[in-house]
């Protein structure tokens, strides 16, 4: 069964669903606006269907009956919406793109349309937790070589944890010397507030795709451990006409 956000579900005339791997198989993935996704951070703004397939992390648009939507196995999908329900965006979000500032640009969208940002709704769905999300010593120091270094400096101990934070049973063992966990999520909600979302306004379900029970989720670090054929999940979002 589908995941869904109660503070988007609050906003009229506006549909979503977070989509587990068996549903995401089953979608019309033609229903969406395709973009190549590529682990940065450009979002598109969507009004007509563009000649060339766009390399794009991101879609925001005003249109009533088109959907817009992201595909995952581990990194973050956001669907946002404005308060009022004119306005929409669907998000992918890797480290990369985070760190490189795909979060700070969809927020921008909606200012350039005149929608204060705190009248932004921003669910993140099912994503890698730092339950199960091991990297690598040196990755403290990738971070401090993106846009966010001084965001990663401030908040260091909030982000990366020598420990996982609040394994489960079905959490992967730690697979180097030295590494961390990092917060990914954790790291979106950051930098939502560091661009004046409200934290109020900000829903995230903490549902880990690593270590979800029954593999009802796709991982893409699980696939690596243990591989598998690949799944994803698929999140979506829909002004209604």
């Amino acid at each position: 069964m589908a995941y869904t956000s109660r503070l988007l579900a609050a906003v009229p005339g506006v549909r979503h669903a977070f989509l587990n791997a068996a549903e995401a198989a089953r979608f019309d993935r033609a229903s969406l606006v395709d973009i190549k996704q590529v682990h940065g951070c450009d979002v598109l703004a969507y009004r007509t269907p563009p000649a060339e397939r766009p390399s794009a992390d991101g879609v925001f648009a005003d249109l009533a009956g088109q959907k817009l939507g992201v595909y995952t196995a581990d990194c973050l999908p956001l669907l946002m919406a404005s308060r009022d329900g004119r306005f929409i965006s669907s998000v992918h979000a890797g480290w990369r793109g985070a760190a490189a500032g795909i979060i700070q640009r969809a927020v921008a969208q909606f200012a350039v349309s005149g929608i204060p940002e705190a009248e932004i709704v921003v669910a993140i769905g099912p994503h890698i937790g730092a339950c199960c999300y091991e990297v690598s010593g040196e990755f403290y120091a990738r971070l401090l070589q993106t846009p966010a270094a001084g965001l990663v400096r401030a908040r260091r101990e909030s982000l990366l944890f020598s420990q996982p934070r609040r394994p489960t049973a079905l959490s992967p063992a730690a697979r180097e010397a030295g590494s961390q966990w990092f917060a990914l999520a954790d790291f979106c909600v950051m930098q939502l507030i560091h661009a004046d979302v409200v934290p109020d306004n900000i829903e995230v379900l903490n549902i880990c795709t690593y270590c979800t029970p029954g593999e009802v989720l796709g991982s893409y670090r699980r696939r690596t451990h243990a591989p598998k054929e690949k799944t994803q999940q698929i999140s979506w979002i829909a002004r209604v006409e």
